[in-house]
């Protein structure tokens, strides 16, 4: 039978090229060391000399891997805008979950807190369901193709009849309930919640979070929340009980500063660990000038 013979492509394909390159590089590093031997010369290792010998396998360095903690980034929202249309709240009022914008300032500062995160390689990135924290996870899920997971356990503080009111106010308005709330950590007879209710309700939705990023084999999160929910967090790894009130008090977390809390990677193995509280990265001088928003926030 006939064959069809086709000639030989040419030019080679590029791997065929490197091939070629290569037995040729090795040629003459050979006819190198052969003169440099005939005449005498030392001839240098070609082995980089910042390179170990490793005898570790390509699966033992996967599973190396993982054995790392789990690095949360927390992330509180920027400062908000409480003089918009519709907004009669004033300045230091307990707005807690209340779906209140961002000001210009607490924007900038969100954008300051997604910049201070550009080199980190985040895997997974969660977020309270308000705007306010909604906006600070999409500027740090921008340019790394993540989508943010919203989870309602992450929502501020429900400050029940309290909302849009100051503490002067509340005094006030409901005489005794301030006493009530700081006298007996049950009582929630202002239809909001205890501090334990929050707590309780943060740690449940961090769990979920800690247990996707093992599940996925995440090695970095970030969460962007509030302020009483990155307190929850913290205090729960310092051992304070949300009894404790001056102590959390104590806490300085402000408009989108950033604290970090390494997880073991393996859940009931090891004891997490606070590397650092409120980190605040400083917007630029001329981007913050004449711009307002409140940062306290409860």
């Amino acid at each position: 039978s006939s064959r069809l013979h086709l000639p030989s492509a040419w030019p080679p394909p590029p791997r065929a090229m490197m091939v070629s390159r290569g037995s040729l590089l090795l040629l003459q590093l050979c006819i190198y060391a052969s003169s440099a031997l005939a005449f005498g010369m030392t001839v240098p290792s070609l082995r980089p000399r910042h390179v170990q010998p490793c005898s570790i396998s390509a699966a033992n360095m996967v599973a190396d891997a993982g054995d790392g903690p789990i690095r949360a980034f927390l992330v509180r929202h920027g400062a908000v805008d409480l003089t918009q249309p519709g907004m009669t709240f004033p300045k230091d009022c307990m707005y807690g979950g209340h779906n209140v914008p961002l000001s210009d300032l607490g924007k900038l500062e969100a954008q300051a807190a997604a910049e201070f995160l550009k080199d980190e390689d985040i895997d997974l990135i969660f977020c309270s369901p308000l705007d306010r924290a909604k906006y600070g996870a999409d500027r740090v899920a921008e340019n790394r193709g993540l989508t943010p997971f919203q989870d309602d356990g992450f929502r501020e503080v429900n400050r029940g009849r309290w909302l849009g009111l100051t503490r002067e106010q509340i005094k006030e308005k409901y005489p005794g309930d301030m006493e009530s709330f700081e006298a007996d950590p049950s009582w929630c007879g202002h239809g909001g919640e205890t501090y334990t209710q929050l707590f309780d309700r943060v740690l449940a939705a961090r769990d979920r979070a800690l247990a996707m990023a093992r599940e996925k084999g995440a090695k970095t999160i970030c969460i962007v929340s509030h302020m009483w929910v990155t307190k929850s967090m913290i205090t729960d790894v310092q051992g304070i009980k949300p009894t404790e009130q001056d102590k959390w008090s104590e806490l300085l977390v402000g408009t989108a500063s950033i604290s970090q809390i390494n997880y073991p990677r393996k859940a009931g193995e090891g004891t997490p660990e606070v590397v650092y509280v409120g980190t605040k990265p400083e917007v630029p001088p001329q981007n913050a000038a004449e711009k307002s928003g409140s940062t306290w926030g409860g």
